[in-house]
């Protein structure tokens, strides 16, 4: 029976298979098996977040996926096969909607039900845009002298509407010069943000809770 080394017919690599795979959060996986020549191996692996559409063999190239990570495994005859797994998205433009979760949690609710909002999704922006986000700011209400800083939780996250304030925010001082309370209620903010680099993207998971802080007034006085 005639046959022939698959190592003498390879110039670079051969794709051999394509697996795909689509997580929750809609970030997407390729993975790619590929057959090399062994004596190639250094120059063909390529780099992390080489774009898919910059070394694919596929006939369909992506733009919005990169190379996450690359595994290799000698073979006999000179041969090499390495897997490729490429993270990102397959669609050209737009992000995937966040998937939000109401966590009942003890402790937690002013106006509204006793919960944390969590909101996992995937962003395009940099790690040093992202923790831009984190910086303290106001809610609208301007006046924040007695009290700690916090971060609104957004309207809405890549076109989908995250829930609503049980209340508008708002800002109350007791009446007249006597006694009483300065109460500040910033609605649903930040508790906790946090990513991970995947490829062109982040993957973000962000929780919020409902933000209400009170200062005490004593004859003119703040305690």
């Amino acid at each position: 029976m005639a046959f022939s080394i698959i190592g003498s017919s390879i110039d670079s690599k051969v794709l051999q298979r394509q697996n795909f795979n689509k997580e929750p959060n809609g970030l997407e996986t390729i993975i790619e098996a590929y057959a090399i020549k062994t004596s190639n191996r250094d120059t063909i692996v390529p780099e992390r977040f080489t774009l898919h559409s910059a070394f694919s063999s596929s006939s369909k190239k992506y733009t919005r996926m990169a190379v996450d990570s690359v595994a290799t495994e000698e073979q006999d005859g000179g041969i090499t096969s390495m897997l490729v797994t490429y993270v990102g998205l397959t669609s050209s433009t737009g992000l995937p909607p966040p998937i939000i979760r109401l966590i009942p949690t003890a402790g937690e609710g002013v106006y509204g039900p006793p919960l944390v909002i969590e909101a996992e999704y995937v962003t395009d922006v940099s790690e040093t845009q992202f923790m831009a986000g984190q910086l303290a700011q106001n809610n609208g209400i301007l006046r924040a002298p007695l009290f700690n800083p916090t971060i609104k939780m957004p309207e809405s996250i890549n076109g989908t509407a995250m829930p609503r304030d049980p209340l508008s925010a708002f800002y109350k001082t007791p009446a007249g010069f006597g006694g009483g309370n300065i109460v500040q209620y910033s609605g649903y903010c930040v508790l906790s943000m946090s990513c991970d680099r995947r490829g062109l993207f982040l993957v973000a998971r962000n929780t919020y809770h409902e933000v209400q802080q009170v200062a005490q007034v004593v004859q003119g006085a703040f305690q």
